[in-house]
This record gives structure tokens, C-alpha cells and sequence, in this order.
């Protein structure tokens, strides 16, 4: 029997071994065996587990470099309002105060106009980036000065002092065990 090579137009003989005449060859169409397609799951696995952690991590790093950014960014306008206002923003009011316009009073305007000329000082309040929350908790006492670490929520604000931080609980750490609710 003739077969054509598919790859070079050459033909070369195979025995036939449908009757008796020695061990059967045939032509392959170049699949995979079993034991390669193994081969190749075990080499995949084996980098998916090398890759994931690496990647797990820098998601981590990234988070805590968004934390403290969005926390500098803050803090930095709570202090423009303190200038501009002579005071902190109201707890009440923080999330307005700091995305609208205010008079020096501080009363919010959804439009500037001739008495509410101060700010916006944010865009928009930004979610702590761990947990998703835009949500603002407050505390209205000078000796309060961090988060109780009691709830995974958004942030902590004080406006006797005007200390801003991530309000989480103490379990959030970074890699050398300072904890994301002291940042």
C-alpha cells in the first residue's frame, strides 16, 4: 500500500497488516497523546501557581497605594476648607461640603455663585478603595483619635480635629503589620 506523505507530495510504503503479515503501522494525522496533553496541564499548573500569588500581591500593594493616596488627597482638602472656612467641615454635612460649593459658613450650593464661591474640594468622595464605601462615619470629640476598628465600612472623620483616616478593622494590615486604620 502507497501512502502519500501529507507534508513533502512523497509516498511511502506501509505494510498492510490486515492479513496476518507483522505488527500494523499506520499514518498518523499528528495528534497529541494522552500523556503530552498531561504534560502540558501539569506545566500550566505549575506557572498558574507561581503567577497567582504574584499577582494576588501586587492587587494588594495596589489597594494600599490607592488607601493612602485618597487618604492624602483628603486630608489635603479638609485643610483648604479649614483655611477657606476658618473651621473643619461639619459632620454632618462632610460629604457636600467637600464635593459642592459652600459659603464661608459653610452652607452648600449645588452652583457657584457670589456667597458660595468656596470649592468643590472633591469631585466626588471616593470609595475606600478595601471596601468599596463612600460612606463617612463621624465623631465629634477632640480626644477621639482614630477609628475604633470595629467595622469594615468607609471612612472616619473627626471634625473637632479634622483627622481623616479609612474606617476599618484591625485585622487590615500591610506587609509589616501597620494596620490600614492608622494610615
Amino acid at each position: 500500500m502507497l501512502v502519500e506523505d501529507a507534508l513533502s507530495g512523497r509516498g511511502e510504503a506501509i505494510p498492510d497488516a490486515g492479513k496476518g503479515q507483522g505488527p500494523s503501522m499506520r499514518c498518523t494525522a499528528g495528534a497529541f497523546t494522552l500523556v503530552e496533553i498531561l504534560i502540558v496541564v501539569i506545566i500550566l499548573g505549575i506557572l498558574a501557581g507561581i503567577a497567582i500569588p504574584q499577582i494576588a500581591g501586587m492587587t494588594r500593594s495596589a489597594r494600599e497605594t490607592n488607601l493612602k493616596e485618597n487618604l492624602s488627597k483628603i486630608r489635603a482638602q479638609i485643610q483648604v476648607y479649614r483655611n477657606q472656612h476658618d473651621a473643619f467641615p461639619d459632620s454632618d454635612q462632610f460629604a457636600d461640603q467637600m464635593t459642592r460649593y459652600t459659603d464661608f459658613q459653610g452652607e452648600v450650593a449645588e452652583v457657584e455663585d457670589d456667597d458660595h464661591r468656596y470649592g468643590p474640594y472633591l469631585e466626588q468622595m471616593p470609595p475606600n478603595p478595601v471596601t468599596g464605601d463612600a460612606a463617612v462615619r463621624t465623631a465629634d470629640q477632640a480626644d477621639q483619635h482614630h477609628p475604633p476598628g470595629d467595622a469594615d465600612a468607609g471612612w472616619w472623620y473627626n471634625e473637632v480635629t479634622g483627622e481623616f483616616y479609612a474606617d476599618l478593622t484591625d485585622q487590615h494590615v500591610d506587609q509589616d503589620g501597620n494596620r490600614y486604620n492608622r494610615f
